[in-house]
């Protein structure tokens, strides 16, 4: 599967790697499969490395991805998923994905570094603390 994802309970993290080219069917996949983990809590934050994706995702899959994290709702509320990728197309359509984002209690931001990403989660965090 191209995408892997790791629970980091201490951290009140999801761990996310996508390699390769993906479908809609493996990221509906990897996201029910991180809320079902019984070590996973609900306000739990994302850190998604897409660095090494092939075909960035599609305007098609992110409205899929939204649709279907709209149903995750009461898992998400209070989350942040801070993507980070160096390819142009897959920034650009995050950046789009974190505006359809607005249906669900979740914050969604793209960046091209892991230390920003890691900054920006670390600063979430602290707020809420």
């Amino acid at each position: 599967m191209p995408i892997t994802n790791v629970i980091d309970e201490k951290a009140g993290r999801v761990v996310s790697k996508v390699s390769g080219d993906f479908t809609i069917e493996d990221i509906v996949t990897a996201i029910s499969g991180s809320v079902k983990d019984p070590r996973f809590q609900p306000g739990f934050h994302i850190l998604s490395d897409h660095t090494c994706v092939g075909a960035p995702l599609t305007t098609i899959q992110a409205k899929q991805m939204m649709a279907h994290l709209e149903t995750l709702s009461k898992y998400l509320r209070g989350s942040r998923w801070a993507v980070v990728t160096t390819k142009a197309a897959s920034f650009g359509m995050f950046r789009m994905t974190s505006a359809l984002a607005e249906r669900i209690p979740m914050e969604i931001q793209v960046f091209h570094t892991h230390e920003d990403a890691e900054a920006w989660l670390a600063s979430k965090d602290a707020e809420s603390s």
